[in-house]
C-alpha cells in the first residue's frame, strides 16, 4: 500500500497574511515585500516608485500632485490624480488639502493676524497714471505688523535687502495682498505699497511685488491656483508635463507592486528563491527480497 506524498511546501512568504502584505504595499511602495521579507524587491519597488514620485514633485515645483476641490460632488475627481493615487500614502495628503483648500478660511490676506516676517524675492514696481514698470529687482527680507488701534487695519513694516544687488531699505505702508495660505507651490505672492518719499513726484508710487516661502505643510499637495498652472507652463515647458508624467508612471508601477505583493513573484524571481523539491517518498509495498536457504 502506498503513502500519501507530503504536502507541497510553503514559500516563506506565503506564509505572511496577503491582506496585510497588500495594504502595507498601497499605502508606502515597498512595504508589504519587506513585511513577507522580500528585502530586495521591496527596496527596488521603494527607491524606483517614491524616486519617480518625488523626482516629479521636485521637476513641477510642487505643484504636479492634487485634488482639486470637490464642492460637494463627490464625483469630481480628476483621471490624472485617479493615476497618482496609487502611489498610496503620500498621495492620499492631497485629499486633506483638497479639503482645506476648499475652507471659507482659506483666501487671500489684506491684514495679518500676527507679525510677519519673512525672505522675500520680488521687485520694486513704479506706477503712474501712464506706466506701471519694473524699478528694480529686491531680495531681502520683509517684516510687516497689522495695527487694529484705529477705526481700520494698518498694516505698515519694512524691507531690508538690496535692489539690483545695491544695499536698499524700504518703508512699507497699506496695500497689503497675501496670497492665500494653502495653495500648491513653495512661494507664497506678496505685495504692498512703499512709502512715498520727499522726492519722488506726486503722481507716482512705488510698491513691492514677489513672494515669501509658503510652508510645506500648507504647500505640499494642494490645489494650485490656475495663475500658479499658467506659469509653470510657461517657465518649464516640456518639463511640467514631465514631471506630471514621473507621478503618472510611479502610481501605476505602484499598482504592479501590489499585485506582487499578493499574488508574487508576479515578474520574476528576485532574492526569493522557488522551494526545493519535496524528496520522493520511500515505497513501502515494495517486494522484499527472500533469503535462499
Amino acid at each position: 500500500m502506498s503513502v500519501p506524498p507530503p504536502a507541497e511546501r510553503r514559500r516563506p512568504w506565503e506564509e505572511k497574511n496577503v491582506l496585510v502584505a497588500g495594504v502595507l504595499a498601497y499605502l508606502i511602495p515597498g512595504f508589504g515585500h519587506f513585511y513577507q521579507g522580500r528585502i530586495f524587491k521591496g527596496l527596488i519597488y521603494f527607491v524606483c516608485i517614491l524616486g519617480a514620485y518625488f523626482g516629479g514633485m521636485r521637476l513641477g515645483e510642487g505643484a504636479v500632485v492634487y485634488q482639486a476641490p470637490i464642492r460637494g460632488n463627490w464625483k469630481k475627481v480628476s483621471l490624472q490624480y485617479v493615476a497618482q493615487v496609487g502611489v498610496g500614502l503620500p498621495s492620499l495628503v492631497a485629499l486633506y488639502q483638497s479639503k482645506r483648500s476648499d475652507s471659507p478660511l482659506n483666501k487671500d490676506q489684506f491684514d495679518l493676524t500676527e507679525p510677519l516676517s519673512a525672505p522675500f524675492t520680488g521687485q520694486l514696481m513704479a506706477s503712474s497714471p501712464t506706466r506701471d514698470e519694473v524699478a528694480g529687482v529686491l531680495v531681502g527680507r520683509v517684516e510687516l505688523s497689522t495695527s487694529r488701534e484705529g477705526s481700520l487695519p494698518e498694516t505698515r513694516g519694512v524691507f531690508r535687502g538690496t535692489k539690483d544687488g545695491q544695499p536698499v531699505e524700504l518703508e512699507l505702508s497699506g496695500g497689503l495682498k497675501l496670497d492665500r495660505p494653502v495653495s500648491g507651490g513653495y512661494q507664497r505672492g506678496l505685495e504692498c505699497h512703499v512709502v512715498h518719499s520727499p522726492d519722488q513726484h506726486p503722481n507716482e508710487t512705488f510698491h513691492i511685488r514677489g513672494s515669501i516661502p509658503r510652508s510645506f505643510f500648507d504647500a505640499f499637495n494642494s490645489p494650485p491656483d490656475p495663475v500658479l498652472i499658467q506659469d509653470l507652463h510657461g517657465r518649464l515647458g516640456k518639463y511640467y508635463d514631465l514631471a506630471i508624467a514621473f507621478t503618472l508612471i510611479a502610481g501605476f508601477l505602484n499598482v504592479l507592486a501590489i499585485w506582487d505583493a499578493i499574488e508574487g513573484p508576479a515578474y520574476g524571481f528576485g532574492d526569493e528563491q522557488p522551494p526545493a523539491p519535496n524528496p520522493a517518498p520511500e515505497r513501502t509495498d515494495a517486494p522484499v527480497a527472500v533469503a535462499a536457504k
